[in-house]
């Protein structure tokens, strides 16, 4: 039968048959298997599709922008959870609204616009202040982005600016409500404070033991170990392949020879200088000084002439080969710079000194050796990062790659051993991983991450020790220290409303004779505004308690080791037409609010007209966790 099928398809008709067979696969639908592809459009706005890939741009851009205020450690899960990628999201929909508000109204940003924006910005000036082609080419380099495309980058910003400055332009804030505002930001009160230490109360005893089970078992979350986790650490250190690195003698010749520059001091020299704009003046002070000196011959001039001490010549711009001709003692012929005319001479000379190869033969071994070692580095990181993608153990990848292994017995999140104190302090790196290692589970390692001083730690979890309870019998002393910390607070607040009573007693009773008869201390504030977070002691939330009091109203609060009770003395109010009222910073913020507020109703009204759409489940496979 098989040969019987073998010959027939040889024949012509079956060919044809074939040819139809395809042909029909195509009508219906086969060739969309070839065709097809992932969409990778997150959402549109109106027509205009936002892709994938300016989503993970942005997203990235975001996390850079918060991971240093962070401590450097912000994984893209966390940047998720904190809202990152919604905010990079709404970000690039405003940005699309805005350029297709810009291209309907007929904005245009010309070449003029843009190369002057480009010569303003701060990042592309040298030392001097000006604009520099080379840094600006190489900050680009440094962002991977074109010149073309970061030209089109800023007439689309500067579109946006146009189009949301005619949004908000002429807003002029209403001047009642500036003044009101003033006058609530600008209130000062003024009280009377008396501060009542926990720790004076005293002894308070000892709790028995039914008190003590009992404080334990109240407050038992803390007294919890933490969770800790048992670490193998891989370590890869330019310094460590630094020690097995030989630099022959050669090579190091060669160096001394590249780098002699390096290892000398220039000669230098105390030049005395007179400066002056006429050329026939200069010449009748250069002659003079050959018989008389410079310091006479400019005197004579009614010139005051200056000294540069101890300069090398690349210090002196135009005029420097001229001055290291001159013997010491001697006056030089007027020279001509920009600066005008010179006259010099040289008071005193330090020669040019020159360190030998014998000098420096240490020193170059060691930065050629750290110069190998770093270059060595990322190339063994990469095929580390390679062989555990591959799945090898980290074990196998450390004996392979020639990685240090540590092993850390138990650690918490902090860096803490059971012990409290640090639990690796030879691996300084090591605590940046913590928050990744902690999301691993057991067996897993993490990828290979470079850290300070192109360090790179991989970590592998060897087991966890779940958080727990400590037996009562561990921690005994610090739940009777706890009892009695409780018990002073307590007393001391029943103490400081007995004061609080007396205050209230009336206006004339004298707070600082109530707080020396408590054995309290007492203090009067300086006046303070309703944004103090914290004034003679006074916590933020009883400032809130003064602002809604009335004069010689009493108010009580605690620290955490102190108990306070305040009494509103006097009320300070902000006078919006007095001669030093300044309303400028008020003014500009309700200004500035009402922008924002004009801007978002206008975004609102885009949204309207360029119907948003955003495709959440593509976003989710896009960004999903690994």
């Amino acid at each position: 039968m098989l040969q019987f099928i073998r010959n027939f398809a040889g024949s012509w008709v079956v060919k044809i048959l074939f040819v139809l067979l395809i042909l029909s696969f195509g009508v219906w639908g086969i060739g969309d298997v070839f065709r097809s592809s992932t969409p990778t459009t997150v959402a549109e706005v109106g027509k205009v599709e936002i892709g994938q890939q300016a989503l993970d741009q942005e997203f990235r851009r975001q996390m850079e922008r918060l991971r240093p205020m962070l401590g450097g450690n912000l994984t893209a899960e966390q940047a998720k959870r904190f809202g990152l990628l919604e905010q990079s999201l709404q970000s690039l929909i405003q940005r699309t609204l805005f350029d297709l508000a810009a291209s309907d109204m007929g904005i245009s940003v010309g070449q003029e616009v843009i190369k002057l924006r480009i010569a303003d910005e701060p990042s592309f000036r040298n030392q001097q202040g000006q604009f520099d082609p080379n840094i600006f080419r190489s900050v680009l380099r440094n962002s991977q982005l074109t010149e073309d495309g970061y030209v089109a980058m800023i007439q689309r910003e500067t579109a946006r600016q146009l189009v949301a400055g005619a949004v908000a332009a002429a807003v002029t804030p209403p001047a009642p409500l500036v003044q009101d505002l003033y006058r609530y930001r600008g209130e000062k009160r003024v009280a009377e404070v008396v501060t009542l230490p926990n720790a004076s109360i005293g002894d308070v005893g000892v709790p028995d033991d039914a008190a003590i089970k009992q404080a334990y078992d109240d407050h038992q979350v803390r007294f919890t170990a933490p969770e800790y986790r048992a670490l193998t650490v891989a370590r890869l250190s330019p310094d460590a392949l630094a020690k097995d690195i030989k630099i022959d003698e050669a090579q190091l010749r060669k160096a001394y020879e590249e780098r002699a520059s390096e290892f000398g001091a220039p000669e230098k020299r105390t030049v005395q200088m007179v400066v002056i704009d006429d050329e026939a003046k200069a010449k009748q002070i250069a002659e003079a000084a050959k018989t008389k000196g410079l310091d006479e011959a400019a005197k004579e001039a009614g010139v005051e002439p200056v000294t540069l001490d101890n300069i090398a010549r690349t210090d002196l711009p135009e005029i420097g080969d001229a001055a290291f001709a001159l013997e010491t003692g001697k006056t030089s012929d007027a020279v001509k710079s920009a600066l005008g005319w010179h006259v010099m001479a040289v008071t005193g000379m330090t020669p040019a000194t020159t360190r030998s190869f014998e000098d420096v033969r240490d020193q170059l071994a060691e930065e050629l050796k750290k110069e190998q070692a770093l270059d060595s580095v990322f190339s063994i990181a990469n095929r580390v990062e390679d062989q555990l993608a591959s799945g090898a153990s980290l074990d196998e990848v450390a004996q392979a790659q020639g990685l240090a292994l540590t092993k850390v017995a138990a650690i918490d999140s902090t860096g803490k051993a059971p012990d409290g104190k640090d639990a690796a302090p030879d691996l300084p790196g090591l605590k940046a991983q913590l928050a990744n290692a902690f999301q691993l589970r057991t067996g897993a390692a993490s990828n290979l991450t470079e850290g300070e001083g192109s360090n790179f730690i991989a970590v592998r979890v060897d087991s966890v020790i779940p958080a727990a309870v400590r037996p009562l019998a561990d921690v005994r002393d610090q739940v009777v220290a706890d009892w009695q910390q409780e018990q002073r607070a307590d007393r001391a607040a029943k103490k400081a409303q007995e004061i609080a009573d007396r205050l209230r007693q009336g206006a004339e009773a004298a707070a600082q004779d109530v707080a020396t008869a408590a054995g309290a201390s007492f203090a009067m504030t300086t006046p303070f505004t309703r944004d103090a977070q914290s004034v003679e002691g006074l916590p933020a939330e009883m400032v809130v308690k003064l602002f809604a009091a009335k004069p010689n109203e009493v108010v009580d609060g605690s620290t955490a080791d102190a108990q306070v009770v305040a009494r509103l003395k006097e009320i300070v109010p902000a006078d919006p037409k007095a001669a030093d009222a300044d309303l400028a910073p008020v003014r500009a913020s309700v200004e500035q609010g009402m922008e924002n507020d004009l801007v978002a109703e206008f975004t609102n009204a885009l949204r309207d007209k360029y119907p948003v759409q955003i495709h959440r489940q593509r976003i989710d496979q896009f960004f999903a966790s690994n």
